[in-house]
């Protein structure tokens, strides 16, 4: 149905909001060969709207045009270049890591006999995840120092953020020894819960390094009219004198350089003042240190607050996810045959397909509905892993639990895959956390009227 008039960009919808047809002029705006695909939802087109004027009109039947104000895309600022460049670098880079991650695991669950060996992949493990952390931070705060970074604040549940957290952290913590714990709390603050996220996460991954043996706890306060975020570790201290140094790095003017912070607390330090926030730290040597910083609280009738859910413990048992029915679509032949494996390793049965028309393709005239559809971010084709995940729950007619596990690091990316709904992982992934994330999706659909 595409035309090839020239004029303003216009996009053709049924009367359920879903894309019949385009002109030649939308299809030149900016990210529309990857969303414009025939069915694809009107909320999964909104990237191609942003800034632009837009005019519906009624069409008979129930449909409606949507007509986009013509907007030239911006000269391309240098700064936009350097975080493509950044962000397309570290996507790169994850991907590998990704695929060592899981297969690490894999191997982990057929090595039962030789301890040696164990010991050994163990060790393999937390090399991967060093390389993650490490990845992760120094993209982080070149793109600090470049301004690339702006925080977008509105009222946030923090328990999403803590939970996201004890997540991703806890399988650390085991492999090591020590234990790591989350105290729920229903605030609501106003921030940007991502950049927050990271800037705990620095701070998690020095109490790791500090904490060889142990525990981590991290929790929440009422402070004023804040809520002070609270991280205790219980590892070896700081005397007065390298406490005091501690704090004179962490009051360094901006732009003076790291200084002789590690990159979690100097990825840590710039986040907080990039949030107008402040790190405050106090420690006893011998006994442990805390750090601390304070959010403001949401206004009341801000936001609403949601319900606890548990954070995985180190001791957990393993769920049970055998026999579940998995559709698996990654465009990175590594990363899908390691996901594969791991898997099939956990006694799921996988589809594999590396786009959506792959993964149509392996369903079939007459598809079965998975179980669970897991899918990366970026896909080859036109389709993105949100609008895929939707047009295959389209074409089997009833719904399915849907999982975003991605690389990406682009704030515009990640934002959209936050907003879509479905749950969001970032690779690389420890297995056991991906394990807990597809337990709970299969675990919440099968409680489901």
């Amino acid at each position: 149905m595409e035309q090839s008039r020239s004029g303003d960009p216009t996009l053709v919808f049924d009367g359920e909001g879903r894309l019949q047809g385009w002109t030649a002029d939308a299809a030149a705006l900016p990210g529309a060969s990857r969303l414009l695909v025939a069915g694809a939802e009107l909320a999964a087109l909104q990237p191609l709207f942003d800034g632009a004027q837009c005019v519906d009109a009624a069409l008979a039947g129930g449909g409606f045009l949507r007509v986009v104000g013509k907007a030239v895309p911006p000269p391309v600022r240098s700064s936009d270049l350097s975080g493509r460049l950044f962000a397309a670098a570290s996507h790169d880079l994850r991907q590998p890591l990704a695929a060592m991650s899981l297969l690490i695991g894999t191997l982990d669950g057929r090595m039962t006999a030789d301890r040696a060996a164990r010991d050994l992949l163990r060790s393999m493990a937390q090399a991967v995840e060093s390389m993650r952390s490490m990845v992760d931070g120094h993209f982080d705060l070149v793109r600090l120092e470049a301004g690339l970074i702006e925080p977008e604040t509105r009222p946030q549940a923090i328990n999403g953020v803590l939970m996201r957290l004890a997540l991703d952290v806890v399988p650390r913590f085991a492999e090591r020894g020590s234990r790591f714990t989350v105290m729920p709390c229903s605030a609501i603050v106003h921030t940007d819960s991502g950049l927050l996220e990271r800037l705990l996460h620095g701070l998690i991954a020095n109490a790791l390094r500090q904490t060889p043996r142990g525990r981590v706890v991290l929790g929440c306060r009422p402070r004023g009219d804040g809520v002070r975020v609270e991280l205790w570790d219980s590892g070896r201290g700081l005397t007065p004198v390298q406490l005091q140094a501690l704090r004179d790095e962490l009051e360094r003017p901006a732009g003076d350089g790291p200084g002789t912070l590690g990159l979690g607390l100097a990825l840590a330090r710039g986040l907080a003042r990039r949030l107008g926030l402040r790190l405050e730290v106090c420690s006893v040597e011998g006994r442990g240190t805390l750090f601390a910083v304070t959010v403001p609280r949401a206004a009341d009738g801000e936001g609403v607050g949601r319900a606890y859910t548990p954070a995985p413990q180190a001791n957990q048992d393993v769920p049970d996810i055998s026999r579940a029915r998995v559709l698996l679509i990654e465009d990175d032949p590594m990363v899908l045959a390691a996901l594969e494996a791991l898997l099939g390793q956990w006694g799921c049965a996988v589809l594999a397909a590396e786009s959506y028309d792959g993964a149509v393709e392996r369903l079939g005239p007459a598809p079965q509905p998975p179980d669970l559809i897991i899918s990366d971010l970026r896909l080859k084709g036109t389709a993105n892993g949100i609008v895929a995940i939707r047009q295959i729950v389209q074409l089997l007619g009833q719904p399915v639990p849907g999982m975003i596990l991605t690389g990406d690091t682009d704030p515009k990316r990640l934002r959209e895959a936050r907003l879509s709904g479905y749950t969001l992982l970032h690779k690389p992934i420890a297995p056991l956390a991906l394990r807990v994330a597809v337990s709970r999706l299969l675990s919440r659909d099968s409680g489901s009227p």
